[in-house]
Parts: C-alpha cells; structure tokens; sequence
C-alpha cells in the first residue's frame, strides 16, 4: 500500500494539490468505478473536474457523486453541470444530521482513496490550507480491500440506495431545491447571492491552475518525502500582528536579560517570530521603524550559538571577578580534587590559558582578564604529564565543539587549524579504555563536560539505528535500496546486515528492538529487491554512450558490453527486476525474448491469479484444468524437495499452493 500525506495551501507549490490528484485518478482508466462522497459542490470546482469525468464517460467508466446541501453551500449551477455530465449523481438531505464528508473513492484493476478536509469546491480543491491523505493499493492488499469494505459497510445504505434521505438527481428534483431555497446560486446579483453574502471575499485567492496542468499526477512507491519552500516575505497580517508580538519580546526581555529565544520555549510562537525578525534582517527587509524597536531591546541578530559561547564565557569570567574581589589574585592555581570549590575556575583560567597561545580568545575577553592582572604565562616548572600541552589540546577541542557542534573529531580530520586533534582525542578514548593513569578522574571530567564520547562503535551504530528507523517511519520497511539519495551507503550497510549478519549481540539487541529481524537471513543469491550502486554505475556510462545498445564483443567497452550482456541474459531468464527493466528501456536496449520455461510459469501463475480471484481459496482440480493441476503438483513436490527459488517459493506460498510456515 501506498500511503501520501496531501497538504495545500501553506507554501508556494501547488502541483500536488487534492483536486490535481483527484483529476489524475479521474484519468486513469485503472479506475473503472469512480465515487464521490462531498459535502459541499460548486461549480468553479467541478469546472475543473469535467473534463476527466466526460473523458472517463466516454470509456464506460462509471462516476457516482453523493452530495449534501446542507448550509446552502452547494450551488444550482454545480448541479445543473453534474446532470451534463451524465453522471449519476445522489442528493443527501437531513433534518437531523449535516451531511460533511470528502471522500474520493477509486476502484478498478487498483484502488485508491483520498479523504481530508477539501470539498469540491475550486478553494477547497486548490487554494485553501487543506489536507487530505491518499490510500493506493491493489486488490491483493487486504488493509486496503479492509477499508473499502468498511466503507461501504458505513455508506451501506448509500450503496444499495435504501437510506430515505437520499434523492437522485433529476432536473425535476433539482427545481424542487431551487424553489425550496436549499441550493444556492452563483449568480452575482447583489444582497441575494450566497457567495457575496456568506463566503469572506477579503481573503485573497491563490492562482487558478490551467486544466491543461491537472491531471499528470503519478503514484510512486518509496516516494521521498516533499520539501515545502516557505517565501520569506511580509505580509498584511504579520504587519498587523507586529506590535503585539514585539510586546510579548520586550517582556521576554525583561524577564531573561536577553533576547535569544530558545527553540523550545514554551511559546514557539514567540521563537518562530524571533526567527524571522532574524531572517528579514538577514535579507535585508527588516522595515527600518521595526529595527529602531529591536535596537532598544537590544536584539541580537547574529548567530545565537555564538551569544550562547560569550555567555558561558561571561559566566565562568564573573565566578573568577568573585574570587579577584575576594582574594586578590586571579591566577588561580590548579586544583585536582573536584569537590574543592575553586575545581572548576581553576581548569577554566589553564583553559583560557591554552586558547590565549593557541590565538582563540577574542580581545574583549583578553582585555577583560588582563584588567583583573591575570597572566598568560605561569612561573614554575611544566608538570611531568605535560599538563599544559594536555589543556591546550583541550581548549583546541572546544574551539572545534564550537564551529562544528560536537566533539567527534575524526583521526582522518585535516585542518592546519586544529593540527593532530583527532589522533589525540583517538589516544584520550585509548587511555580511557585501558584505564591508564594519564587519564585521571580530572581529565575524565573535563573531557566528558565538553560532550567527548568514549565509545564511538556504540555512538555510529545508535546512529545508523536513527537512520534505520527514519527510513522505516517513511516508506514502512527495511528494505532500503542502494541507490537511496538521501543516504547513499544505508542501502549497503543494511544489505550486508542481512547477508553477512552481525557478530557483537549488543548489536542484534538493538536491531530486534526496532522490529529488525532480518541478519545474517539472506544469501548473496537472495537479493529481494536489492539493486546494486554498481548497477546504477554502470547504466550512467551506458547513458554517455551515443548507441548505448552496445553489442557483446564491443571493442570500445569491453567491460560495459559483457556487463550489459549479463543483463540480457539475466532478464531472458525473468531475474532482472522492474526498475532495471525500465531504466534499460529508456535508453531503447533491446532485450531478448524471455525463457520459454520462465515464461511457461508467468502464464500459469497468471491463471491461478484469475482463479483466486474468481474461485477464492478452493483447490485446483482436474476438472478445473487439468494442466494446471499437474504443473501445481509439480512445484509442490519441487517444493518438498527444496529445488524452488525463493521467489517462486513466496509467489506460490501467496497463491496457497503451498502452505506458509
């Protein structure tokens, strides 16, 4: 099944609105029974729907709409276009009960539905902020043959036209609910039209799409998830609600003595305003009476992160300012012991130490310290564990947490800025592991604050896990291929899990625990769906080639050639999977006829099928066809045997041949 969330209105892209993939599915001649559940219709929405729906006509296919009329909404001239189209079309009308679904129902050689908040109405079909989800699956599917059945359980009375509320719609009926005044009229005439006097025309509306741009549409599995570009711009309402939140700014302000707000505040609406004073600012559009505002508050509209930094710094700076005025010295010296209660400004004053010589302090904070007689150089021998060395590295290390946001520094890392960083945290996690006495408690604390990770293996792994999961939430399996853009080398990781397994059991814990039972499962014969990036490699030089249709003894690509024969022969015995047939007949390769033997089996799995369809789960016998019969027996002692493929194992298992385990 595939299941696509369906929003519109919010950002700029339009294209994948309802009423566009409502005009896709209404085009689809898979779609043989076409059924319509709307609250409310007018005709500028169906306007753009009758097209496909005459088209869908012409071809026999059958449109069915169940409209309500409730609030007046649903307009004479809607009706009148419904009654053109020649479809079948019902009226649903209670004293008791408003009739309020948006339901599009698809049935055929697949299914689909899309329900959500648009009616069939043009705003709500194109323009208005809705959302809608669409369901598509195959008759095979039993969720999705589940939801349709409980569909027509609830709208039984719909279906088999016994609930006394429903009228068909005729010209007679339809005159009878204009001179009843239970539909309204589109017509402008001032002070009686229901649009004028009902709907608020002050809203602006979005663009008309141009028909000849519906209906394109396409249901794909293992779509990626659709990134929506927000339009950075000002507009009447933010201006309107300007003063009001500026109010709720200045009060944040007087509480925290600044104005960064963090992410999670708890009125994210304040910090999403915060943002966007930043970002007009940025852009340059700030209006210039709203940054005179800011200014008196302060506002700070660089990077937050580094206003994090100084205050962090300001705040260990004020607890040595206390012991300046208590003591008179600054240059406090080290303590070891982490319950004293100088431990801590004394490793932040050797910290700042190591920053002033590796040129990473600012020259607000140098002067600052140097104004309470702090030193930069400390008289006395170099301790024997090269202590400053040590805390240099150290304040190297927080300076890269600073610009790259952890601590993660690869052994492989090169900079001339943070010269042998990693290869020196590599030795601090070494020493941790050994337990050696170079790495005392201090050192361990000092490291652990800065956000340093111990264990590395368990960190990447965690990481995949998330990466895992994040695939499984979108597209409901572990199957991830390995041309996966978002994540090129997930594909591989997760196929060598399954094929080459795991050994540490730490590791398979984890996998059981987000429902990943499949390692070490599979054979390198087995692929299931696993299309290779060198396979991908390979049809990207095919696609440089002029005739990419390249013969077996090819002088010129000796290599692509014997590559691009195996595929002939791969699909010739019916191994090469839909994609890869696809892509290859996009660049017009010539594939062979199939394997008689290979074809031989699609033809009787294709009559079962039929079978199955018409007969449910009873069994095959020689009066039903007496081929059939054997050929089934056959791969039934073929299975016992243990001399099927996989793949035919599940396709039969499917069908009930044989019995799954």
């Amino acid at each position: 099944m595939i299941v696509e969330f369906l929003g519109q209105g919010l950002h700029l892209e339009e294209d994948e609105t309802c009423g566009n993939h409502v005009c896709s599915a209404i085009k689809d001649e898979s779609f043989t029974q076409i059924t319509i559940f709307v609250a409310f219709l007018r005709k500028p929405g169906l306007d753009y729907l009758a097209p496909f729906i005459k088209q869908a006509r012409k071809e026999n296919r059958n449109v069915t709409f169940y409209v309500g009329i409730d609030e007046r909404v649903t307009s004479k001239e809607a009706l009148e276009l419904l009654l053109e189209l020649d479809t079948e079309t019902y009226i649903y009308y209670s004293d008791s009960y408003i009739y309020h679904p948006k339901i599009y129902l698809f049935e055929g050689d697949r299914n689909r539905i899309i329900t959500g908040s648009s009616n069939l109405t043009k705003s709500g079909l194109f323009y208005n902020v809705e959302s809608s989800i669409l369901l598509d699956f195959t008759n095979s599917d039993t969720s999705g043959l589940k939801i349709i059945n409980q569909l027509k359980e609830f709208y039984s009375s719909f279906f088999d036209f016994s609930d006394p509320n429903l009228e068909l719609l005729t010209s007679d009926y339809l005159n009878k609910l204009v001179l009843e005044d239970k539909v309204s009229s589109e017509e402008f005439s001032k002070g009686s039209d229901y649009n004028s006097n009902i709907h608020d025309n002050s809203k602006k509306r979005g663009r008309n799409p141009k028909i000849t741009d519906l209906g394109h549409l396409e249901i794909k599995e293992k779509k990626p998830i659709k990134k929506y570009q927000s339009i950075l711009k000002i507009t009447e309402d933010y201006l309107a609600k300007w003063d009001y939140m500026f109010k709720k700014m200045e009060l944040f302000y007087k509480e925290n003595e600044h104005c960064t707000v963090p992410r999670e505040y708890k009125d994210r609406t304040l910090y999403g305003w915060y943002s966007k004073q930043k970002q007009l600012f940025k852009a340059g559009i700030l209006p210039k009476e709203h940054l005179e505002k800011l200014k008196t508050i302060n506002f700070y509209f660089g990077d937050a992160h580094v206003l994090y930094w100084d205050k962090k710094w300001l705040d260990s700076y004020s607890q040595l300012l206390k012991v300046y005025k208590e003591t008179g010295e600054s240059n406090v010296k080290r303590y070891k012991d982490n319950t004293h209660p100088l431990f801590y400004i004394s490793n932040w004053v050797a910290l700042e130490r190591g920053k002033y010589k590796i040129g990473k302090l600012k020259d607000w904070q140098i002067e600052k310290l140097e104004k309470i007689g702090f030193k930069w150089e400390m008289d006395g021998v170099r301790s024997l564990n090269n202590e400053d060395d040590w805390l240099d590295k150290l304040a190297l290390l927080e300076q890269y947490k600073i610009e790259y946001g952890d601590c993660n520094v690869s052994q492989t890392f090169k900079n001339p800025k943070y010269p042998k960083l990693g290869k020196w945290l590599n030795d601090q996690r070494t020493y941790y592991k050994k337990k050696r006495d170079f790495l005392n408690e201090e050192r361990i604390g000092l490291l652990e604050d800065m956000g340093v990770i111990w264990d590395m293996d368990v960190y990447n792994f965690d990481q995949r896990i998330k990466e895992i999961q994040e695939y499984k939430k979108e597209f409901g399996d572990f199957n991830i291929p390995s041309n996966y853009k978002p994540n090129p080398n997930l594909g591989n990781y997760v196929y060598r899990i399954k094929t080459k397994g795991i050994k540490e059991n730490w590791k398979k814990e984890k996998l059981h625990q987000i429902g990943f039972f499949e390692i070490g499962t599979k054979s390198k014969k087995e692929k299931g769906g696993h299309i290779t990036q060198n396979w991908y490699n390979n049809l990207n030089k095919l696609k440089k080639i002029n005739n990419p249709d390249i013969k077996k003894d090819n002088l010129e690509y000796p290599k692509l050639a014997k590559w691009l024969h195996n595929q002939k022969r791969t699909f010739r015995y019916g191994r090469l999977k839909d994609e890869q047939i696809n892509e290859l007949k996009k660049l017009n390769i010539k594939l062979p006829a199939r394997s008689k033997k290979r074809k031989k089996w699609d033809e009787y799995i294709e009559i079962i099928e039929l079978f199955r369809e018409e007969y449910g789960t009873k069994e095959i016998t020689p009066e039903f066809d007496k081929e059939i019969y054997i050929w089934v027996n056959q791969q039934k002692a073929n299975y016992r045997a243990k001399a099927l493929k996989t793949e035919k194992v599940e396709k039969l298992k499917e069908l009930g041949i044989i019995e799954s385990e």
